[in-house]
C-alpha cells in the first residue's frame, strides 16, 4: 500500500511538478517587473526643512557598463571641452530638480559628482584652487559611498603588475533614467514660477 502511494505521488509530481515550477518562475518574473516599474510615492513629504526623501523619487533599473577608453573625454581640446560640459547641461540648470508642491530646489549628487570631475579636469589644466580641493574630497566620499566591488583583472608585464580596468563590465544603476527624469522635471511649470531663483 505504501509503495502504491509513493508511485501515485511520483506520477503526480512528474506531471504537475514542471508545470508548478514554470508557473512559479512566471509569477516571480511578473513580481520583479512590477516592483521595478513601481513609481516611488513622494506625496508623504512636505519638502520643508528635512522632510524630503534622501534621493530622487525614482526606481532605477540595473544596467551593465563595460569600461572603455574614450577619445571624447580627454583632459583638453575642443571636443573634450564640449563633451565634459554636456555631461551636466540641462535646459534649466546643471542637474537640479524642483520637488514638492512649492518646487523646492535640489541638486542631484550624480551631477554634482560630474561637475566636480569637470573642475578637477580644469585644475589639471589651469592649476588647483579651493573649489577643486572641495571636489576632490567630494568625489573621494562618493566613490566610497558607491563601493563598486567589481573585480579588475591584474595583468603582469615583466616586473610591473597593474590593471587599467578596461573591458570589465560593471553592474550599475541606469543613469539614463536619471537624465530623463531631470529633463522631464525641468519642463514642469514649477520652474517658470521660480525663474529668478537660479
Amino acid at each position: 500500500m505504501l509503495h502504491n502511494l509513493k508511485f501515485r505521488l511520483s506520477g503526480i509530481l512528474h506531471v504537475f511538478g514542471p508545470s508548478a515550477f514554470a508557473i512559479s518562475i512566471i509569477l516571480n518574473i511578473f513580481t520583479i517587473l512590477r516592483l521595478q516599474h513601481q513609481s516611488v510615492d513622494d506625496k508623504q513629504y512636505s519638502y520643508i526643512g528635512n522632510d524630503h526623501p534622501i534621493e530622487l523619487p525614482l526606481d532605477l533599473e540595473i544596467v551593465a557598463l563595460t569600461f572603455e577608453d574614450s577619445k571624447y573625454y580627454s583632459t583638453s581640446g575642443l571636443t573634450a571641452w564640449s563633451e565634459w560640459n554636456l555631461l551636466d547641461h540641462f535646459q534649466q540648470g546643471h542637474g537640479f530638480v524642483r520637488l514638492g508642491a512649492n518646487g523646492r530646489l535640489f541638486g542631484v549628487s550624480m551631477f554634482h559628482q560630474l561637475h566636480c570631475l569637470q573642475k578637477i579636469r580644469l585644475a589639471l589644466i589651469n592649476g588647483p584652487n579651493d573649489h577643486s580641493g572641495h571636489c576632490l574630497n567630494f568625489l573621494r566620499q562618493a566613490i566610497l559611498c558607491n563601493s563598486d566591488t567589481t573585480l579588475d583583472p591584474v595583468y603582469t608585464n615583466g616586473s610591473v603588475s597593474g590593471s587599467d580596468g578596461l573591458g570589465v563590465t560593471h553592474i550599475c544603476r541606469d543613469w539614463s533614467q536619471v537624465y530623463a527624469y531631470i529633463e522631464e522635471n525641468q519642463r514642469s511649470p514649477v520652474w517658470a514660477e521660480h525663474k529668478t531663483e537660479m
